[in-house]
C-alpha cells in the first residue's frame, strides 16, 4: 500500500479519535512538537486512552503526556506505529504498562464497492439509531461484545449517536439486533468501529452484510476510503471485502 494512502488512513484514524475526545465527557487531546499525541476519550478501554509516540528518539514529551494521562486514573496505553523499541518499552514499564496488544490498521478504497454483495441475508433490516434509541444500541453492544451494560452505555451516548458525522447501525432480524456497527466520517474517510454479533447469531452472514451496508452508506455520503482496526476473528472478513493492511500498531497496556 502506498505511503500516501497509509498516511491518509493514519491521519483519519487519529482524526476520528480526536473527534471522540470532543464529544465524550472527560475527553481531551494534546499534541506534542514531534508528532506525539495524547488522546483521552474517557471510555474504560486502554487502547481508547493512549499516548502516541512521535518522531525521533527523544521521549521527553511522550513521558510528560504519559504522566498527564496516567493521572486520570483511566485504563490507558502507549501506542506505537509498528514495533516498540526498548526505550519506549522501558518508559511504558515505568507506568506499569507491561502487556502488549497488536492491532492491524486496514484501509479500503471505494473502487472496491461494485464487488460487494448487494443483498441482505434472509429478512434482515439495516437500521440507523439516533440518541433516542441509545438504550437499544447499548443493549445490542452489550450482547454482541459480552461487555457490562454500564460500559456499553458509554459507547451509546446520545452525543455520539446524534453527531452529524457519526452513525450507529444495527442489523435486525425479526425485530432483534443481530449485528452492530458505528461509522465516523473524517473528510473523505470513514472509520468503522464497534462491529459485533452475539454468539448465538454468528456464522450467518449478518456481520458481513452490515459491514457492506455501512460501506455503501458511507460512500453515498461522500467517503472514498475506509479504515478499521480489528481482531484476528474479523480481519479475514474485512480483507475479503477489499481491505488491505496499512501497518500494525503496538499498544503497551496494563497487565490483566
Amino acid at each position: 500500500m502506498s505511503e500516501t494512502i497509509s498516511d491518509a488512513a493514519v491521519d483519519a484514524l487519529y482524526g476520528a479519535m480526536e473527534r471522540l475526545t470532543d464529544l465524550l465527557p472527560g475527553g481531551f487531546a494534546r499534541h506534542g512538537t514531534n508528532g506525539e499525541r495524547l488522546l483521552c476519550t474517557g471510555l474504560p478501554v486502554a487502547v481508547l486512552n493512549t499516548v502516541c509516540t512521535g518522531r525521533g528518539p527523544a521521549l521527553r514529551e511522550t513521558e510528560a503526556l504519559a504522566e498527564e494521562l496516567s493521572a486520570t486514573g483511566l485504563p490507558w496505553s502507549v501506542q506505537v506505529r509498528g514495533k516498540a523499541d526498548p526505550e519506549v518499552r522501558a518508559l511504558a514499564d515505568r507506568f506499569g504498562l507491561t502487556a502488549t496488544t497488536t492491532l492491524p490498521l486496514l484501509a479500503w478504497d471505494a473502487a472496491s464497492l461494485p464487488g460487494l454483495p448487494a443483498a441482505l441475508p434472509g429478512d434482515g433490516t439495516v437500521r440507523k439509531l439516533g440518541g433516542a434509541e441509545a438504550g437499544r444500541y447499548s443493549a445490542a453492544l452489550a450482547a454482541g461484545f459480552g461487555m457490562p451494560e454500564e460500559i456499553a452505555d458509554a459507547f451509546a451516548l446520545p452525543a455520539l449517536l446524534d453527531a452529524p458525522d457519526m452513525t450507529a447501525f444495527t442489523l435486525d432480524v425479526d425485530g432483534e439486533p443481530v449485528a452492530t456497527g458505528f461509522n465516523v466520517m473524517v473528510g473523505d474517510h470513514v472509520g468503522l468501529f464497534n462491529g459485533s454479533v452475539p454468539p448465538l447469531h454468528r456464522g450467518n452472514g449478518h456481520y458481513r452484510a452490515l459491514v457492506t451496508a455501512r460501506l455503501r452508506d458511507a460512500v453515498a455520503s461522500g467517503a472514498r476510503h475506509a479504515f478499521t482496526q480489528n481482531s484476528p476473528m474479523s480481519r479475514p472478513l474485512y480483507e475479503s471485502l477489499g481491505f488491505r493492511l496499512v501497518e500494525d500498531w503496538t499498544y503497551l497496556t496494563p497487565a490483566s
